[in-house]
Order: structure tokens, then sequence, then C-alpha cells
């Protein structure tokens, strides 16, 4: 009989990982052009992902860890294990090796599209498709491109330094990287399906739809009502559209982001079934794309005073401060070259001569939002979900001081895994989690707020004019006539919640009768007075569209991760102190305090 061995974990410290640079060759796009498979609406439009002018590696950011010249800025890259080669391969720069992996392309705008499709950036400026060197200069260079803190770079950024997590700690939950590369696309792609009503108000929209951006469908039109916007969009029956394929990706062979699984059988699994919201949730909780960071659409929102009983005293005070999302466009649009509208509408607009960096990332099998919308999430599957995203949140924060900042179900992805178990020791207890095959990572940190090695990185999201504008007030953005608002690390709990809620929460049911997944979720969604930020009692939204933001900013303290494991969903997974030898474990004790230098 086998006699398995087992061994008290004990911590120890690890050594930090370093950032120096890797000197790269020039990324040859011949290939990757020639390669390219266009979708019928792509070749339309004369889009190729890879037609790029002015290719680079440097990024602003770069300033903070090099000393740079003008011999070398642009020829060196982050040391990342691995480096995109091809859409199927990257190289070890350990071992100067090929390895077979499949990459996912994420084109984030250097600007805003939507802005810059509304008449708010000059087009004529050459400024507009001027990218950063050591040279460069605000008379030369738009500010926002030469900021560290641009929405692309932040989540370019913090996608490597979770690669570097996986790669020196072994934590499984880290992105991979393969490298990221600055340009002027020849036509960048968005999906404004959830923006079209607020684009068609603008006069400039109107008039330059075909000269300088372009749609298939509205070119050189006028009168488009009813292309599935948020006001006009029909409902998405999911039993009739199982099949439908409407992918306009298979241009990067990323034929489908989302593979097939099993369905579960619904005789031997209770899943959670809302027939009358699971098909288009809410306007919080379904996100456009994967790609988009935000929920936030730009049509105008109602922020009138609602006299409501339920109301927060401190609402009042919020009424009379200027939504960002019905004056100023979302930085957080950065589309994936291949995404796909979560309630399977599209309406793609092409831009001419764009600027964006091209974020090489791990190919991932599918979302979470796919899993909800197939119904595929239990009781016990939704434990194994919550949990490996409390410890991935708690991991980023102890190492990061990390804020995402709009953690939705279209931001975590998954891959699969044969691995039954994922194991993970912090506050010196160990946890046993089942994966039921598949490893969650966050994703799209575009939003995010991080330090690393005594510097502060702040998305430009936040700053005036930016689509989070207000959310925080804190440097480097801070308004010294408003009170100071920093980064709250129960805000992405709470965020997730909001996402998940309409898919488990049946309005009908009794809180009493909750399992412990609903009453978690039920419970990230209340603020500090106990109240739910998504709903009044009598059914309506209590904060629409960007308020929901800026109040859970404000009034919702009790999410912390880390004080999530004493509840019971996920302290079932707490085991003896002993275990196999061979066992992996996620030491998070032992991880360091990356934010000082």
């Amino acid at each position: 009989m086998l006699k398995i061995q087992y061994t008290e974990i004990m911590s120890k410290q690890v050594s930090k990982f370093k950032i120096h640079y890797s000197k790269i060759n020039n990324l040859e796009l011949n290939p990757l052009v020639e390669s390219f498979q266009h979708s019928l609406e792509d070749y339309d439009n004369h889009y190729n992902v890879f037609n790029i002018k002015q290719l680079q590696n440097y990024n602003p950011i770069y300033n903070d860890f090099f000393e740079l010249t003008e011999n070398n800025y642009n020829k060196i890259a982050l040391n990342n294990k691995y480096h995109f080669y091809n859409l199927n391969t990257v190289v070890d720069v350990e071992t100067n090796t090929m390895a077979n992996k499949p990459v996912f392309i994420k084109c984030g705008p250097l600007l805003d599209p939507i802005r810059y499709m509304i008449g708010k950036y000059n087009i004529q400026d050459d400024k507009i498709r001027a990218l950063p060197s050591l040279q460069s200069t605000t008379d030369n260079t738009l500010p926002k491109i030469l900021d560290k803190n641009n929405t692309a770079y932040i989540d370019c950024f913090f996608s490597f330094l979770t690669s570097k997590l996986a790669e020196h700690h072994d934590f499984v939950h880290g992105l991979g990287f393969y490298g990221s590369f600055l340009g002027i696309q020849d036509k960048y792609k968005m999906n404004i399906i959830d923006d079209v009503d607020y684009l068609k108000t603008s006069n400039f929209f109107n008039e330059n739809i075909g000269r300088h951006f372009h749609c298939s469908l509205l070119n050189n039109t006028t009168s488009y009502t009813n292309f599935g916007s948020r006001g006009n969009k029909h409902k998405l029956n999911i039993s009739q559209t199982s099949n439908a394929s409407k992918i306009s990706v298979v241009e990067l062979e990323l034929d489908e982001l989302v593979e097939s699984d099993t369905i579960l059988n619904e005789d031997e699994e209770v899943v959670y079934e809302k027939a009358d919201t699971v098909s288009t949730v809410s306007t919080m909780s379904s996100s456009s794309s994967s790609s988009n960071n935000s929920e936030i659409n730009y049509s105008s929102e109602d922020e009138s005073e609602d006299d409501d009983e339920d109301d927060e005293d401190d609402e009042e005070t919020e009424e009379t401060e200027e939504s960002n999302s019905n004056s100023e466009s979302s930085n957080e649009h950065s589309e994936e070259c291949s995404s796909e509208n979560s309630e399977g509408e599209e309406l793609f607009v092409y831009i001419d001569n764009f600027p964006v960096q091209l974020i090489c990332l791990e190919k991932c099998d599918g979302t979470l939002d796919d899993l909800f919308v197939k119904n595929q999430i239990t009781e016990e599957i939704g434990a194994s979900v919550l949990f490996q995203i409390v410890m991935t949140l708690i991991t980023y924060q102890k190492t990061f001081h990390f804020t995402h900042n709009d953690l939705h179900t279209n931001n975590i992805m998954y891959i699969n895994t044969t691995e039954e178990f994922v194991y993970y020791k912090y506050n010196s207890k160990l946890y046993k989690v089942p994966t039921y095959g598949k490893i969650y990572k966050i994703i799209d940190f575009g939003r995010g707020i991080y330090k690393f090695q005594g510097k502060s990185y702040c998305s430009d999201s936040f700053a005036a004019g930016g689509d989070g504008h207000t959310q925080y007030n804190c440097e480097p953005y801070m308004n010294e006539n408003k009170p100071r608002i920093d980064p709250n690390y129960s805000f992405d709990l709470c965020r997730l919640g909001c996402s998940i809620y309409d898919f488990i929460i049946d309005d009908e049911e009794h809180p009493s009768e909750y399992d412990e997944f609903q009453k978690t979720i039920d419970r990230w969604c209340l603020d500090d007075n106990g109240k739910n930020v998504l709903y009044k009692k009598n059914g309506e939204e209590r904060y629409p569209d960007f308020k929901l933001y800026k109040m859970i900013a404000r009034t919702v303290h009790n999410h912390i991760p880390q004080e999530q494991l004493q509840f019971p969903l996920f302290a079932q997974f707490e085991v003896s102190d002993k275990i196999e030898t061979d066992i992996k474990i996620m030491d998070i004790d032992i991880l360091p305090d990356y934010t000082i230098a």
C-alpha cells in the first residue's frame, strides 16, 4: 500500500523579481500581415490589425526603470520570459528557443476614440499621430500620449507585473504577457454598439462618418436608429442563438475565444437561472465586450434627485456633481482586436490612422460571463470561482497595493486545466480548492491604480476629463477643493458582486432561502449601512451608470478581500497544515512587498 508522506508548510522568504531590459529584434510585420485572416467586414474596410506604421517598443513607463539614450531607447523591451513571435509562437529569451503558445492581441487606443469621433481632437493636428520618444514635448505630442498613466500603458505594465508573479513565484493566476508595441494603425477597429446613440447626437460624427472613420452600416447615412444600441437592441434569446457565429475575429486566428464546454446536466446540478433576466442581465452586469474595462455608456443619464426614503443622505450631494458618462467618453474602450459583444450585438467602426498599443497576451479559453450566460455556474463552482478571485485580489493588494476599479464578469477569464485542486497558504492557513477544470485570471487593468518600487501608477481615467474622473480624489489627480477619496480595497468585490447579482438572485426568493454563494454576492452589494447599491426596495436602480462607481467608492468599505476568508463559502476550503510533499502551494505569506524601492 502506498504510504503518502506529509510535511508541515513553513514559510520562508523569497527573492524579488527585478526589472531589467531585454534586447529584442524588430518585429517582422510582413509575414503577420500576409497571414492575417479577414472577416468580410474587415476586408470591405481594408482592415488588417498588423498594418501599422512607426512601430516602436518604447513607451513612457520605461523612463522609470532604465537609463535611456537616443541610441537604445527604442531597441529594448521589458524582461518578460516569453516574447511575441507570431499568433501561435513565442520566444523564450532565456533559452532562445521557440515555444508553442497561442497569443491574444489587444489593441489599446492611446487616445480616446469616442472623443475623437465627436470632434474633441483636431483631426488635422500632427500631434495626434506623434508617438512618444525621448525628445517628445507637449509642443509636438499630445500630453495624453506622453503620460505614463495613459490607460493603455497602465494596462500593459500591470499585465507584465502579473506575468512576473507567475514566472518568479509560480502564481498561476498571473496573466501571460509576451510584449507590446506602439504604432499608428492604418485602421483602428472598435465595437460602438453601446455608444452609437451617443455618437449620433454629434454633428461632427454625422459629418465625418465615411471620411475619417468608417462603418459599413452607417457610412453616408444619417437615419440610423435601430442597430442594437442600448435603447433599441432586441433581447438576446440564448436558446435561439447558441449556434449562431457572428465572429468577426477570424483575422487573429482566435476563431473562438470561448471554447466549447460540457453543459452541466440539470438533473445532476442546480444552476442559477432567471429566465427574465439572464439574457439581458442589467446595464451594470453585462459587458459590451470582454475588452471594455468600463460598463459606462455615453448617452445622457438621469441624475435627478430621488426622494425615495431609502436613499443615502450623501447621495444628495452627489446629485450636484456632473456625471462624466454623458460628457466624456471612455478611455477604457480599448477594444481587443477580436472582441465580441457579450449580448451578441456588434457594430464596428474603423478609424483611420489611429495611435495604438498592441499588447500581446496569453490567450485564455473563455470569460466568466459566458459561463453564467450558459448556466454553468453552480454553488460549488461559484465558490471555487470566487475563492480564486479573492486570493488573486489579496495577492495583488499585498504585492502592488492594487485596485482594479472595474472588475466584472467579462474582466475575469479562465484557462482550462487538468489539475484537480489549487492550494494556497495565507495567514498561516492552508486552503485546498477544487478547480472544476478551470483556473481564473483577472484581465483588463486599464483603470488600475497600483504601486511598484516606490512609484505610483494611476490610470488617467481618473484625470479631469477621463471617464472615471470624480470616482476618487487623490494624487496624481487631486482636486484640493474636494474631499479626499483614496482607492478603495472594497471596491472590486462590490463591483464584481454587482455584475453577478442578476445572474443568481431572484427577486421572488427570500434572503433566508439563499445558499452561501447567493449570500456572498448579496453581501458584496451592500454599502456600509447595509443597503443594496444596485436596487432600491421598489426595484429601481439606486445609482444609474457612473454614479454607481462613485457611490461604491464612497459608501462601501466592508468587502476587503482578505476579510472574506472567515465566511462559510470560503472557510470550507481550509485544511490541515500538513499536505503531500509533492503538492505545489501558492504561498501568499512569503510574497514580497513590491511597492517599496
